[in-house]
């Protein structure tokens, strides 16, 4: 969704920050009138408190879905969802309060809090900025649920406490087997999300089965291209429940990030059916699902589930090869990135890499450093930024040696709403091509075209709105 507003810097507000601001005092004011009026279900009252530009992020807690709301959708949401939902037992913490200035002619108060409603319990962040009458008021508010009361994750003191004692892996086979039961959630897909979805499921007592079409967990890593490496840092990777151990690299290898995701499935009892693949699911008039399942060997079973999940990844697994005259009498190898494993198999031969992105510039590389003839053919310009300068002004220090735990940076991170995302990246995609004045003028006399990515947002939409387009460099 498109933003429709302007970013609230000190201009636009008519606003300054005082040298003396006590963020700690501003916060706690704003969150006592916010939780009265809450516990009281009065969205008219909550609606005041809010700059009239601001936003409201839902993940669950309050609507039972992924939702933001802005202008007069969010005034609609707060009368209709407030009196329903039974707001309580608030708290405000001070672990993470603060004053942050994205930028220097913006700033705003955050801290983050938690509450009660009447099924779950929740957390939430708020960022509050300056008023022209000095009154600090909700630019955006985030909230998020955490647990379903009655509802605990067997974790911790909750952890099966007695000795299997030759039973473990009896019990382990018949588990993965479901035989004579179905799961109750299905997963397609044991990627990342497939395998932390079917962690939690399992630690809430929820029955789940994840499918997977590769022979083994972790095939859609282990099967691609050798130079393959992980763009994004080690902090911002940790799985719930068994985190990287500290000597993990920074940049996680392609073949290793697969190899932890098939011992993870294992060390956490992850039930997963290899070499199988959906062939079918549909869905009844009480919402179960009948899906399909078959292996390679030709066994087929179908299941009556009650939630069906797809967790088959972000982009496409199936690359498309375009046709071009003359590929039919041509004497060499054709291959789609997918298709390609390792440079050294093509010692002595001259490489044409149709396409300047991720795969296409990891591809060259590995060439060149084997010493064979390669050259990059680029259709349409690419997004280039490097990890050195583009991630800690993307990220700050939110996935990082001395940043918070990784599951208070994923809620800081889902907490900002899209709209404000669009709002923020042109600048500082601005101010990472700065940064990488270097890379960038190198690229342009070599002939490489270059943009700044959609809308000018550089990563941080090319990443959702086209999954490509884009190349992270070291």
């Amino acid at each position: 969704m498109a933003p429709t507003s302007d970013l609230p810097t000190f201009d636009q507000l008519g606003a300054q920050i005082p040298d003396n601001l006590d963020a700690g005092s501003v916060a706690a004011e704003w969150f006592k009138s916010f939780s009265k009026y809450a516990a009281a279900g009065n969205g008219q009252e909550i609606a005041a408190l809010f700059a009239a530009d601001s936003y409201w992020r839902d993940l669950l807690a309050l609507t039972w879905d992924f939702r933001t709301f802005h202008g007069p959708a969010l005034r609609q949401f707060l009368s209709e969802r407030l009196p329903t939902v039974k707001m309580s037992a608030f708290a405000l913490s001070d672990e993470h309060l603060c004053l942050k200035r994205p930028f220097p002619d913006m700033a705003w108060v955050e801290a983050m809090f938690k509450f009660e409603t009447d099924v779950g319990y929740a957390s939430g962040i708020l960022r509050l900025i300056p008023q022209a009458d000095g009154v600090w008021k909700a630019y955006c508010m985030f909230t998020n649920l955490e647990a379903l009361k009655g509802f605990p994750e067997k974790i911790g003191p909750l952890r099966n406490p007695e000795p299997e004692h030759g039973k473990w892996e009896e019990r382990r086979q018949q588990e993965i087997a479901f035989e004579t039961t179905n799961p109750t959630v299905l997963v397609i897909g044991s990627g990342q999300s497939g395998l932390g979805l079917a962690a939690h499921l399992q630690n809430l007592d929820v029955s789940v089965l994840v499918v997977e079409q590769n022979e083994r967990i972790g095939d859609n890593w282990r099967n691609r291209y050798d130079a393959l490496c992980l763009h994004d840092p080690v902090w911002y990777d940790h799985m719930p429940y068994l985190p990287f151990p500290p000597t993990w690299p920074v940049y996680t290898p392609a073949r290793k990030m697969a190899n932890w995701l098939e011992s993870y499935a294992d060390a956490l009892d992850i039930p997963v059916w290899t070499s199988s693949e959906v062939t079918a699911a549909t869905q009844d008039s009480s919402r179960s699902w009948k899906v399909t399942v078959r292996n390679r060997v030709g066994g087929e079973r179908i299941l009556d589930v009650q939630h069906l999940v797809f967790a088959t990844g972000f982009g496409s697994y199936r690359g498309a090869l375009p046709t071009y005259p003359g590929m039919d009498t041509f004497k060499g190898q054709l291959l789609h990135s997918s298709q390609h494993k390792r440079a050294s198999d093509h010692k002595g031969k001259k490489v044409v890499v149709i396409g300047a992105c991720t795969s296409a510039h990891d591809i060259c590389a590995d060439y060149y450093k084997h010493d064979i003839d390669v050259t990059m053919y680029q259709r349409s310009s690419t997004y280039i930024m490097s990890t050195k300068h583009g991630w800690p002004i993307l990220m700050g220090d939110r996935y990082s040696e001395d940043g918070p735990p990784t599951e208070i940076a994923d809620i800081q991170t889902a907490s900002v709403p899209m709209q404000v995302v669009e709002l923020m990246a042109p600048r500082r995609t601005l101010k990472i091509a700065e940064a990488d004045k270097d890379l960038i003028e190198g690229l342009k006399k070599c002939g490489f075209r270059l943009n700044l990515g959609y809308k000018d947002c550089g990563f941080s939409l090319a990443v959702w709105e086209h999954a490509g387009g884009y190349y992270i460099g070291q």
